[in-house]
């Protein structure tokens, strides 16, 4: 019984955690975002106007994935309650971790296009990364999905 109630409150501490740096890395990621016209200038030595147009690519880039990670926090936070809750396994999981997937997918083929405008390395990186991560998450989603099949027929019978 000790060994158990210890369990419980570990697992509360780590999800208050988890909830709480997800809530940070939100806020952080709208500052960042807000904050964007004057960090490019300072990291990339481009101000916006100049011929080559770096300033305004680079922004549309981080301002894109910015509001795509804003979104699949979202998710993630709401998916972390669920699991608060003892509702892992429930359609709610299922719809939101279908949503991340298609933001992943979102994300990559923005990147896909952006390639032939910024002519980075890194842009390919992410363009394979964020597929793989969409799939899988798709992947998972299926999995969640069948497990509220096998749930839901395992409530019936009891």
């Amino acid at each position: 019984m000790g060994c158990e109630n210890l369990s419980t409150k570990l697992q509360k501490g780590l999800g208050r955690f988890l909830e709480f740096a997800l809530i940070f890395a939100m806020l952080l990621a709208a500052v960042l975002m807000v904050t964007l016209p004057w960090s490019i200038p300072d990291v990339t030595q481009h101000v916006a106007g100049e011929p080559e147009r770096l300033f305004e690519k680079y922004f549309a880039v981080l301002a894109v994935s910015g509001f795509m990670a804003e979104l699949m926090l979202w998710q993630g936070l709401h998916i972390l309650r669920n699991i608060s809750r003892g509702k892992a396994f429930s359609d709610d999981t299922v719809r939101r971790l279908r949503a991340v997937g298609r933001e992943a997918l979102v994300i990559a083929a923005f990147y896909f296009i952006m390639v032939f405008f910024v002519h980075k390395f890194f842009m390919v990186v992410v363009f394979v990364a964020f597929t793989i991560i969409g799939l899988l998450l798709f992947v998972m989603a299926q999995l969640f999905a069948e497990a509220v099949h096998y749930k839901t027929e395992n409530d019936m019978t009891v």
